[in-house]
């Protein structure tokens, strides 16, 4: 009970400091916001680059960036995290914000919504979490593949046509009339969520991603992936994401490809270790984290980040789900990494900077 009454709780409200203090004064003022974006920088951590790939320069014409997470702020929360007052800068914000194309005072061009329709469309081109009708105007204006959307119990799902028009209790949906204003930054979904379980989209990122200077792929996981509650069976990534990644490589084997990793648990890549020009792990970086990730990308920051567990080469490498012998005994290696005696993919404490030197 000492916090309650250091708090005030068991005093008459009129006794109480800090009933008088103004949220807009203290909650999500300048000074937090900076400091939010400070520790996201703080966290990346850059596991390769190959030929110095990382930092990006500026003053880049064309960037194509693919994968579902570039575009949803919400994602980069991670679990346990209530949606902030304000809006929740993306990855694409961030890149935006990194080379002079801000879209900050963008707000976004739509018709009036209509109030119980759906536009069942099921050529999607992304679904990202909103808290209301104008923020997925927003979100539809920003990526240039959203021609409609329909926003539904804090979900935008953006469409390339109203095929599909019926009514349906509780969605709002609307036409996207002009997109943000610049050509440099191209974003293509690739997969319609995070889960990844179709192709469909592939053509589309391949096509989107033709005349690009570097092709820059959010990839990961989110809390349908991993929460707690729902713990995963594999460490690798999910769906057909790896297949996204290839289906890119191969059509633009001469164009680079950072990869830039937002999730909490550990992740096996696989072989885009090895064919990636640059991964950059971004983990969840919190509600300025898309800003943080422009910075890093783009050199106003370099990465300082170590990795904070062990990641491992394939979910076949580990003990047991069953096995819980923390330590070495007949039969076990134990299940931590003190014990683990083969190859790993990035080691506890691992990761570089753009200064030049070797572990």
């Amino acid at each position: 009970f000492r916090i309650r009454l250091q708090l005030g709780m068991h005093d008459p409200p009129a006794m109480v400091e800090w009933n008088y203090l103004h949220n807009e004064s203290i909650v999500e003022n300048k000074e937090h916001i900076a400091l939010a974006r400070l520790a996201a920088q703080q966290a990346m951590t850059l596991y390769t680059n190959k030929n110095g790939t990382l930092p990006l320069s500026p003053a880049l014409k064309r960037i194509a960036l693919v994968g579902p997470s570039a575009v949803q702020g919400q994602l980069l929360l991670g679990n346990y995290a209530a949606h902030p007052d304000m809006l929740i800068p993306t990855i694409q914000d961030g890149i935006l914000h990194a080379i002079g194309e801000s879209p900050e005072n963008f707000t976004g061009n739509c018709s009036s919504a209509e109030a119980n329709v759906d536009y069942f469309n099921q050529d999607s081109c992304g679904v990202t979490l909103t808290s209301n009708v104008s923020e997925c105007c927003r979100h539809c204006g920003l990526n240039n593949a959203c021609k409609y959307f329909t926003f539904y119990k804090g979900k935008c799902f953006m469409k390339t046509s109203n095929e599909g028009r019926r009514n349906s209790s509780g969605r709002y949906s609307a036409q996207c009339l002009s997109h943000f204003g610049t050509d440099r930054v191209r974003y293509v979904s690739g997969c319609p969520d995070v889960a990844c379980n179709t192709t469909a989209g592939f053509a589309d990122a391949v096509s989107g991603a033709a005349g690009a200077e570097v092709i820059v792929l959010v990839l990961g996981l989110d809390q349908g992936q991993e929460r707690e509650g729902h713990d995963r069976t594999a460490i690798e990534l999910p769906g057909n994401q790896v297949k996204l990644f290839d289906a890119l490589r191969q059509a633009h084997a001469h164009t680079p490809i950072v990869v830039v990793l937002v999730h909490g648990g550990t992740l096996a890549l696989g072989h885009i270790v090895q064919e990636a020009d640059a991964i950059l792990d971004a983990w969840y970086p919190g509600c300025q984290g898309g800003m943080a990730v422009g910075d890093v990308l783009f050199g106003a920051v370099s990465p300082a980040g170590r990795a904070p567990v062990t990641s491992y080469l394939k979910t076949e490498d580990l003990p047991a789900m069953g096995n819980t012998n923390l330590y070495p005994n007949s039969g076990s290696n134990g299940i931590t990494y003190r014990y683990f005696n083969k190859p790993v993919q990035f080691p506890f404490g691992y990761g570089f900077s753009y200064s030049t030197f070797e572990y």
